[in-house]
């Protein structure tokens, strides 16, 4: 009986917690880190400022969790080792876009509040950022001589500031848009622009 209470608790203490990363997730997005109180996030959770401190030292604490991005599906190393160089971006390219679409809140947060907050940029390479398989076998073809050497994680910020950028332009002058998935002529850019960088230096 004390096993199931404590599961429980411990159960809705989670949840309670991912409420708290979801609506200040939303908060920052669209009003941004410093215009949103922690007052405004608990009351929108429906908790006590005390009860968020429960779960987040502090606000910048909760800006961390809420940038951190859901992964997308990585394939085995030995699949991308595999691929061509030619189907290897493809699939790399894939795989940022992929990511980046279906975290846009979380990847918008983080370009507009790094600025102001560098702390954010450094925590974020620090603690959340992860290599793929295929940024470790592009890496790996680099190192080799296969691939020209780039600055892999610089060159991922310029890609997903492109996108970024792209689907804001899209959504300002095609209002109408439904965004279920990410338009063609954008993948075919950011595509050509991975291509012409590693194949044409």
């Amino acid at each position: 009986m004390t096993d199931t209470h404590h599961s429980n608790k411990q159960t809705k203490g989670a949840l309670t917690k991912q409420k708290i990363i979801v609506e200040a997730r939303n908060l920052f997005y669209k009003q941004g880190f410093d215009a949103t109180s922690t007052s405004q996030i608990a009351k929108t959770v429906g908790v006590s400022e005390a009860a968020l401190y429960k779960h987040f030292k502090g606000k910048m604490a909760l800006l961390l969790a809420t940038v951190e991005p859901a992964r997308s599906y990585d394939k085995e190393e030995s699949y991308y080792a595999t691929l061509s160089n030619t189907d290897l971006i493809g699939a790399w390219t894939d795989q940022i876009i992929a990511t980046v679409f279906h975290n846009r809140p979380q990847y918008s947060i983080i370009f507009s509040e790094s600025p102001r907050h560098p702390e954010l940029s450094e925590n974020y390479i620090r603690h959340i950022h992860q290599l793929t398989n295929a940024d470790k076998e592009l890496l790996k073809r680099m190192d080799e001589g296969k691939l020209p050497r780039l600055d892999l994680i610089l060159f991922q910020v310029g890609l997903i500031g492109s996108f970024l950028a792209m689907l804001t332009h899209k959504q300002i002058y095609e209002p109408n848009l439904n965004l279920q998935a990410t338009p063609e002529d954008i993948h075919h850019i950011l595509l050509s622009i991975v291509e012409g960088k590693l194949f044409h230096q």
